[in-house]
C-alpha cells in the first residue's frame, strides 16, 4: 500500500475525520451534537453527562472520538477563504452582491453575515467537542492505552488551538471555553488570556503528539508534533505583534520564541521545500514533503444530503464557471497587481494564476480574457485561480472538489523564523536572510542549500524596514489564496492603508474596496450571539457597539 492511501474502512474517520466507527461512538456524537450545536450561545451544556458505556471501550474508539472536532473544519474552505482572501485587495466575487459572499467581497459585512455567523458556530461547537474529547481521555478509561489516551488529548488541544487562534484573529477578545459545559454566559477575555490558552494547548499537544515520521499510514492527516510547533512559531508571532497589552520584554520573548519552535520543525529534517511549487496541490502528491498540516478532501468526504465530492470548496469557487469567461465565485481582480508583480521566472506566477488553462477535451488552451482588437493586449476578463484547480481532471475539478486544503507548510516556517528574528533584533541577520533565501530559491528553481550566492538572493544589508517589506512582498507571492493575506494585513497593521492605496480600490470603484475602514480589523459578534448572551459586547464601528473612538487607528 501507498503511504498515502488509506483502507476503506479507515480512510474517512481517519482522514477526512467523519465516520464514527462503534454504534456507541455513534450514539455519543449525535447526542453531544444535540447539545453542542445549541453552544452558539455559549451554553454548551454538559456533553459528558451520558451513560457510562458511551465512554472509549479501547484505542479505535479513543482515536474515533476525536474526528468530531477535525470533522467542522471540512465544511470551512469556503468560510476560511471569504473571511480572509475575498475581504482584501487580491480578490473579487462573482456572486450575488446582496448575499454573504458578496457581501463579504464589496466591505459590507455586518452581525448577520452568513459566513461570519458560520465561522464563530464553527469554533464553538469545536471548542465544546474537543473540551468533550478531553474530559472523556482524563481519567484515562479502562480499555484505553495511556500512550493513545494521551495522543488523542494532544490532538484535541492542537485542535482546540486551532480554532481559538482564528477566533482571535477574526474578532479579537473572545470567550475562551476550555471546560464542558464553560460556554453559557461567557465574556470575552482580553487578547492576552485568548493567546496564553492557545500557547498552553499548543505546548502539551507538541509534548504528547507523535512526529510526522512516527505515524501510521492509517493516521495521515492528523496533527502531529511538527505541526504543533509549526503553529507555535506562527502564534508567537502573531501574538507579539498584535497585543497591545504586552510590554517590550515580552516581545522580545516571544519573537525569541517564534524562532525556536521555527527551528525546531526545520531541524528535525522531516520536512523539505518541493522543487516544484505545483507539487503542493498536485492529487499525486497528497501530504508531501513539505505538507505539515493539511486538511483532507477527496472523493466521498462529503456525505451530507449524498453528496459525494471532495467539498473542498476552494476548488469550486476557483473554478465555479469552469471553461468559460464568466466570472467564477472569486478570482483575481481585473487589476492584475498581482500577477503583474512576480518577477520574470518565478514559478510561482503560473502555479498561482492562469489566464489561460489546457483543456484536455479540446486538445488546446482556453483563454480566460479577451483580445477584443487582435493587438496582443489582453482587454477584458478575468484571469482564474489556478492553486485549486485540479489539472488532471479540469472539467470535473469544481464539481469534484478533492484537492487538500494547505494549512501549514515548510516554507511558511522558513519565512515566519526570517521574521522572528527581524522582529526581534530590529534587523536581519544571516541566519534570517538564509532563511528567507529558502523560499526565495525554490521559486527560481536554483540550489536551495547552495553555500554560494544565488541569483536571486535577497539583497543584502536591509535594515529593519527593508527586510519587513521582502517579507511582505515574499508573502503576497507564496500564499495566495491559501487563507493568510487578511490575518497577515491586520497583524503587519497595514491593513486599511494596503487595500485603499490598491490599484482595485482607486481604478475599480464597483469592487467597494476603496471603502475600507478601520473597524475592518475586526469581524462583528453576530447579532445573533449577542441577543442571547449580552455579556459579548460588540466590535467597534459595528450595530450596536458602544465604543466610541477607533481604538485601531493608531496602528498604521
Amino acid at each position: 500500500m501507498n503511504k498515502y492511501n488509506i483502507n476503506k474502512e479507515i480512510k474517512k474517520g481517519l482522514v477526512a475525520f467523519y465516520a464514527i466507527h462503534t454504534a456507541t461512538l455513534v450514539l455519543l456524537l449525535l447526542l453531544a451534537s444535540t447539545v453542542i450545536t445549541s453552544c452558539e450561545s455559549l451554553d454548551q451544556g454538559n456533553p459528558s453527562k451520558l451513560s457510562e458505556t458511551s465512554l472509549p471501550q479501547n484505542d479505535t474508539d479513543a482515536k474515533s472520538l476525536v474526528n468530531a472536532v477535525y470533522a467542522r473544519d471540512i465544511e470551512l474552505a469556503t468560510t476560511y477563504m471569504y473571511l480572509t482572501d475575498l475581504t482584501t485587495e487580491t480578490t473579487v466575487s462573482g456572486e450575488n452582491p446582496n448575499g454573504g459572499g458578496g457581501m463579504l467581497g464589496l466591505l459590507k459585512w455586518d452581525g448577520t453575515n452568513s459566513y461570519i455567523v458560520s465561522a464563530w458556530s464553527a469554533v464553538y461547537t469545536c471548542l465544546a467537542r474537543a473540551n468533550d474529547v478531553i474530559d472523556r481521555l482524563d481519567p484515562v478509561p479502562a480499555g484505553v492505552s495511556p500512550q493513545v489516551a494521551s495522543q488523542v488529548i494532544g490532538e484535541a488541544k492542537f485542535l482546540r488551538a486551532y480554532y481559538l487562534n482564528y477566533a482571535v484573529q477574526f474578532w479579537g477578545p473572545v470567550p475562551v471555553v476550555t471546560t464542558v459545559g464553560g460556554g453559557k454566559n461567557a465574556v470575552r477575555e482580553p487578547e492576552t488570556k485568548v493567546y496564553q490558552q492557545i500557547v498552553n494547548d499548543l505546548e502539551d499537544a507538541a509534548n504528547r503528539l507523535p512526529e510526522r515520521s512516527e505515524l501510521a499510514s492509517t493516521d495521515i492527516g492528523r496533527a502531529t508534533r511538527g505541526a504543533a510547533n509549526a503553529a507555535l512559531a506562527k502564534v508567537y508571532l502573531t501574538w507579539a505583534q498584535v497585543d497591545d497589552d504586552l510590554t517590550d520584554a515580552q516581545r522580545h520573548e516571544y519573537f525569541t520564541k517564534s524562532a525556536e519552535y521555527a527551528k525546531k520543525v526545520i531541524e528535525s529534517g522531516l520536512y523539505e521545500l518541493e522543487e516544484d511549487f505545483v507539487k503542493n496541490w498536485d492529487n499525486k502528491n497528497r501530504n508531501g514533503k513539505e505538507s505539515i498540516f493539511a486538511i483532507q478532501f477527496y472523493l466521498g468526504s462529503s456525505t451530507r444530503n449524498g453528496d459525494a465530492s471532495g467539498n473542498n470548496h476552494l476548488c469550486h469557487c476557483s473554478f465555479s464557471t469552469g471553461f468559460s469567461v464568466s466570472l467564477p465565485h472569486i478570482a483575481p481582480g481585473p487589476d492584475n497587481s498581482l500577477r503583474d508583480s512576480y518577477i520574470e521566472g518565478d514559478q510561482r506566477k503560473d502555479v498561482t494564476i492562469a489566464d489561460s488553462l489546457w483543456r484536455p477535451s479540446t486538445n488546446s488552451y482556453f483563454h480566460f480574457y479577451f483580445d477584443n482588437d487582435g493587438d496582443g493586449i489582453k482587454e477584458s476578463g478575468y484571469s482564474r485561480f489556478n492553486k485549486y484547480i485540479d489539472h488532471d481532471t479540469p472539467e470535473t475539478s469544481a464539481s469534484d472538489r478533492a484537492m487538500n486544503r494547505q494549512v501549514i507548510r515548510l516554507a511558511e516556517v522558513y519565512l515566519v523564523l526570517a521574521e522572528a528574528i527581524n522582529e526581534r533584533d530590529g534587523a536581519p541577520n544571516q541566519e534570517a536572510y538564509d532563511a528567507f533565501n529558502k523560499v526565495r530559491r525554490r521559486a527560481f528553481r536554483e540550489d536551495i542549500n547552495s553555500g554560494d550566492a544565488q541569483a536571486h538572493d535577497l539583497e543584502a544589508g536591509l535594515d529593519y524596514e527593508g527586510f519587513r517589506d521582502a517579507i511582505i512582498q515574499e508573502r503576497s507571492w507564496e500564499f495566495t489564496l491559501e487563507q493568510k493575506h487578511l490575518l497577515d494585513l491586520k497583524r503587519w497593521k497595514i491593513l486599511v492603508k494596503t487595500i485603499k492605496n490598491s490599484k482595485l480600490a482607486t481604478e475599480y470603484p464597483e469592487f467597494n474596496k476603496q471603502n475600507v475602514d478601520f473597524r475592518h480589523y475586526r469581524f462583528p459578534i453576530p447579532q445573533a450571539q449577542r441577543e442571547i448572551n449580552p455579556n459579548l459586547w460588540q466590535n467597534y464601528g459595528y450595530d450596536g457597539s458602544t465604543i466610541t473612538q477607533n481604538p485601531y487607528k493608531g496602528r498604521e
